[in-house]
Formats: C-alpha cells, sequence, structure tokens
C-alpha cells in the first residue's frame, strides 16, 4: 500500500500492527527447529491463559470462553444444539452468517426491518418477543450494511424480560466497544477477530452462558471435550466442546497480543476517538448533495459512514488513494484508532471536489 494512501477501511478488514504479530512470528521461527516441542509447550502453558485474556477482555469467567475460527463457523455449530422449533427473531439485513444457520435449518422466523434504512424498529422487536412468541433474539451489534449500532443493554433486558434468548454478532463491535458480558443479557456472543480487533483472520471469541450450555449442550467435539478420567480420555461437554483439535496457535498468538495492545489504548478511550472522527466526517459532509444512510450525528451510529455510490463517487475516491468499501450501489467509509482528523478532513476535501468539480 502507498505510503500517500489513507485507510477508512476497518469495518472491512482491521490494519494489523506489526507489534501485535511479533510473538505469533517468534512462535512459528521456533517451529522450525522443535516444532513439537513448541507446539506442547503452547497447549500447556500458554493456551489457557490466552483464554483467560480472552475471558477478561470481555469481562466474563474463562468457563465461558471458547476460542474458534470464526463467527459463522461457530454459530453453524451452536445452532445444532437446538430444538429446532424455536422461533427465532431476526433482522431482515442483518449479516448472511447470522441469518443463513436459522435459515437453512427451517427455523420459525420473525423478520423485523428498519423503514429508514437505519434505525431497526426496537418496537417491532418487543411487540414480535410479546405478540409472536419469540424464544431467541439473534442480531448484531452493529450492521454492517448501516453502520446502525444497536442498544445491545435494552435489547438484553427486553429478552430478560421476556424469558428470550440473546444471540449477538460482535464482529462489527469488538475491538471498537466494551463489551461487559458480566452486565449484559446475552446467552451466545461470538465475533470474529479480523475487523475491530486487528488481529487477522483464522480466529473467533465465543462465550455462553452456563445456563444456555445446559439446557443447551454442545452436539459437536473436539480435542478440548475430552478430559482425563480414572486413567481414560471421557467426552465431557462444555463451551470447550466447539474449540476445534488443532487451535490456530499463530492466530490466536496475534489475538493475544492485539487485545493485550487494546487494553493499553483503553477500549473506551477507543471509542471516544472513533466517535470524535465519525461527528468530524459527517459535519463536514452535511453541506453536501452526499445520500447518507442515517443521520448526520453519531446517536446510534459506530464510527461507520454509509454513502450511496452514485455518478461513480466510489472510482472518484480511489483515485484519490484512499480505501473504503464500495459494494452493491453503497460505499462504506470506517474509521478506527489509527486514523487522525488529517485523515478524515482528507476524505471530506475529496468528497467535496466530488461536488464542486
Amino acid at each position: 500500500m502507498s505510503t500517500n494512501t489513507i485507510y477508512l477501511n476497518t469495518a472491512a478488514c482491521g490494519l494489523v500492527p506489526a507489534a501485535t504479530i511479533a510473538a505469533a512470528t517468534a512462535l512459528y521461527k521456533a517451529l522450525e527447529t522443535n516444532s513439537s516441542s513448541r507446539a506442547e509447550h503452547w497447549r500447556f502453558e500458554e493456551e489457557t491463559p490466552i483464554r483467560e485474556t480472552i475471558a477478561g477482555f470481555l469481562n466474563t469467567s474463562p468457563d465461558t470462553v471458547a476460542m474458534v475460527p470464526n463467527f459463522s463457523w461457530v454459530m453453524n455449530a451452536v445452532i445444532q444444539s437446538l430444538r429446532g422449533d424455536e422461533k427465532v427473531l431476526l433482522y431482515k439485513h442483518d449479516y448472511p452468517s447470522l441469518l443463513e444457520p436459522f435459515r437453512i435449518n427451517k427455523f420459525n422466523i420473525t423478520w423485523v426491518d428498519a423503514p429508514d434504512e437505519f434505525n431497526i424498529d426496537i418496537a417491532a422487536i418487543e411487540d414480535a418477543i410479546v405478540n409472536n412468541k419469540v424464544d431467541i433474539v439473534a442480531i448484531s451489534h452493529v450492521q454492517w450494511t448501516s453502520g446502525y449500532r444497536i442498544d445491545i443493554a435494552h435489547i438484553g433486558k427486553l429478552c430478560k424480560e421476556h424469558g428470550v434468548m440473546l444471540f449477538v454478532d460482535g464482529t462489527q463491535s469488538m475491538g471498537a466497544h466494551v463489551i461487559d458480558l458480566s452486565a449484559l443479557h446475552i446467552d451466545v456472543y461470538a465475533a470474529s477477530n479480523y475487523k475491530w480487533m486487528n488481529a487477522g483472520f483464522g480466529t473467533g471469541v465465543l462465550s455462553i452462558k452456563q445456563t444456555f450450555l445446559q439446557k443447551y449442550p454442545p452436539v459437536v467435539g473436539g480435542n478440548n471435550s475430552y478430559r482425563m478420567i480414572d486413567g481414560t480420555m471421557q467426552y465431557r461437554p462444555s463451551v470447550l466442546s466447539y474449540e476445534p483439535g488443532h487451535p490456530n496457535m499463530y492466530g490466536l498468538t496475534v489475538l493475544d497480543a492485539a487485545i493485550k495492545h487494546k487494553q493499553e489504548l483503553g477500549v473506551a478511550a477507543i471509542t471516544a476517538s472513533n466517535e470524535k472522527l465519525t461527528q468530524l466526517l459527517l459535519d463536514n459532509i452535511k453541506d453536501l448533495p452526499v445520500k447518507l444512510i442515517g443521520d448526520f450525528s453519531t446517536k446510534n451510529r459506530a464510527s461507520i459512514v454509509i454513502l450511496k455510490d452514485e455518478n461513480r463517487l466510489g472510482d472518484w475516491i480511489k483515485q484519490h488513494n484512499i480505501v473504503v468499501t464500495q459494494r452493491n450501489g453503497l460505499l462504506r467509509i470506517s474509521m478506527h484508532y489509527y486514523n487522525t482528523a488529517a485523515e478524515v478532513m482528507a476524505m471530506a476535501a475529496c468528497l467535496r471536489s466530488f461536488y464542486t468539480k
């Protein structure tokens, strides 16, 4: 990538700092000469502390956490533990990896929408919970096609009041917003780590409440499903059943470093900085004839700004060495902790030059 390139595309894939991958590179370097011993050391000395680091980052107990390949892999696995006759509420424009496991497995689905393409109808969710006797609400914390950030605490409270299970996809928020699972009513929380966690590909996290695990034990198994009992390996289902038999040692070492980097920066500080940059962009384009999804404020908005891609606007941005997502007639601009006010103003200037050329 050119040194003059402005990267405003974390919603697609987060930049991975060189310092974050240093420990993982050292791990693989050791595999050159003594692979089995180094791998065994990772399994017996490093794996559990990484799981504990993840648990601390999400403020939950380590016995609720599994280290998984990605969100879609584990969501398909968790779905198999359900009876199959549960009534599920979904947002119709949510991410396919969240929607498809329920649709493919022929669950009874109630759909909700965002009448203005941005604000999800919370009243419709509450009405559906009550009137349709919904058993599960499954939703993304932040929507990939709008940047809408749902009040997950409010939704969790509604679900708890009505005895409804809540599944949350945190892929577009983990690393950019504080996630306190001890304070939230979320039964199943999962996220991939390649976006706002800046941890590269091939890892995800899963946290499941013990009450859910007791009611819906896993129907999948891997190496960590087994325990040595009375001299023999015996299957004991737990959240670890969702971990594959051969962990991604490299990716999880990167994730461990990424979490510690986020903790040094402070996730709340990252959120505040991202919100400030997002509002700066919105303030500097609101007088332009852009077609924005949502309004020109950060209320219920993650640090994602989505514009309609008309008259080859996306091509113009690309010509100015600014990286955003250009897809399905939309342009997605996203700011994270490594972006600056100067970069945001350059984005605003690029848009202004397009409309005044």
